[in-house]
């Protein structure tokens, strides 16, 4: 931080409120208060019990001895000064106040004034500095008016105590001040690594969610469609050898097509990715559909789809997290309600975004391998909201009219 910028920030109100003590911190305060308040307070008790050294220590010297009764009355409200060291952080300015006012007829609470006006200069709110300063000089000039102090200024006017008075207030208040400025600058250091810190554990946490997300959409679509064809093996008892082996042939493709899928997707987060590199290869995008729902279709799932968009000048990720939306769409009619009729609506401009919705009935339709539906635990939901909200989209789906409804917005860039 330059010279300038420590003078400007000088006169800037705090930013952060003063750090808490510990158990050390107030320890050694209180001990310094309390040695502070021991070295006055025994002035004053030699008054009272070896006066006659005090008159020859102050022989030639203005002012005269305090009465019994002010010096008892100045150790005690030096003592009450000396409890309230803690609260001047929570309260400075009426600590200052309090102890100022004491301070006209008590020495022995000037040390903890002075610390009281510390802190409420390290607040740097002018206005209360300013009004402090005026009630700190008023008090001095006051002294002049108590019996037992009247000569303590003889040898000098009221202008050159205000002076006086103004020139050690304004260096205390600069020392307050400053003190100010470095709990503020420690305050922000340690903000800043409490936000570094942060941001690093919701980067790990946003990875790892990403990672989930393409792990739950590359093998939920094929593990269901495995699933589903297991299914019919363990229902069907009247299936002939060849449909048997077709069945068996079709869940090791998509076994197989798990594993290719797994091991890209991996080799793909492996990678750093940069913040203008396109997806990388085989990530599939919405010209890839057409294969998509051939593929459904030919494992029996029923699929009527209106497209109203041009998929190759959808932008490359706006169109890979389609392709992946209408995936896991598909997915979840399957698992949910097996051979029911989906339907899908896919339209989109560069003026009104990619609008995407799927329905399908609730019911459960009957056919083959219809009690083999795949549990879920509506990971592919919340992973198609993740999808959405990432690219600053949104996601509706729950039930409309005893049909399952998904509809999805995703801006255009």
């Amino acid at each position: 931080m330059s010279v300038g910028e420590k003078m400007r920030r000088l006169f800037e109100p705090a930013r952060f409120p003063p750090p808490p003590l510990d158990g050390l911190g107030l320890a050694w305060r209180y001990v310094l208060a309390i040695a502070g308040y021991a070295v006055i307070a025994s002035a004053q008790v030699t008054m009272v019990v070896a006066p006659e050294i005090v008159r020859d220590a102050m022989s030639g010297m203005p002012g005269e001895l305090w009465p019994a009764p002010a010096i008892y009355a100045d150790l005690a409200l030096g003592f009450a000064g000396t409890c309230l060291i803690h609260l001047r952080r929570r309260w400075p300015l009426a600590v200052f106040l309090a102890t100022e006012v004491a301070s006209i007829f008590s020495n022995s609470i000037t040390f903890v004034g002075v610390w009281a006006f510390l802190s409420l200069c390290s607040r740097r709110d002018m206005r209360r500095i300013v009004g402090a300063v005026l009630v700190s000089i008023a008090a001095g000039l006051s002294t002049r008016f108590v019996p037992w102090r009247v000569n303590e200024g003889a040898n000098t006017s009221p202008i050159e105590s205000v002076l006086v008075s103004l020139v050690t207030i304004v260096v205390f208040a600069l020392i307050g001040m400053y003190h100010g400025v470095r709990q503020d600058r420690q305050a922000e250091v340690a903000m800043a690594a409490e936000l570094a810190e942060a941001e690093r554990e919701y980067a790990v946490l946003a990875e790892r969610n990403r990672i989930a997300r393409e792990m739950h959409d590359v093998l939920a679509h094929r593990i269901s469609l495995v699933s589903m064809h297991a299914g019919v093996l363990a229902y069907r008892t009247d299936l002939s050898a060849e449909e048997t082996r077709s069945i068996a042939q079709i869940i090791q493709e998509n076994a197989h097509a798990s594993l290719t899928e797994l091991r890209s997707v991996l080799s793909t987060l492996r990678e750093v990715p940069s913040p203008d590199a396109a997806p990388a290869a085989p990530q599939p995008t919405l010209v890839l559909l057409p294969r998509l729902l051939e593929e459904a279709r030919g494992f029996g799932q029923r699929i009527e789809i209106d497209q109203f968009l041009d998929a190759a000048a959808v932008p490359q990720l706006t169109s890979r997290h389609s392709y992946r939306i209408l995936q896991e769409c598909l997915t979840n009619a399957r698992k949910h309600a097996p051979y029911a009729t989906v339907e899908v609506r896919l339209a989109g401009s560069p003026r009104d975004g990619v609008s995407i919705r799927v329905a399908n009935p609730i019911t459960v339709v009957g056919g083959a391998g219809g009690g083999a539906g795949v549990p879920g635990a509506r990971l592919g939901l919340v992973g198609i909201s993740e999808r959405a909200q990432m690219l600053g989209g949104r996601c509706d789906a729950g039930e409309r009219g005893g049909r399952f409804v998904v509809d999805v917005w995703l801006p255009w860039h």
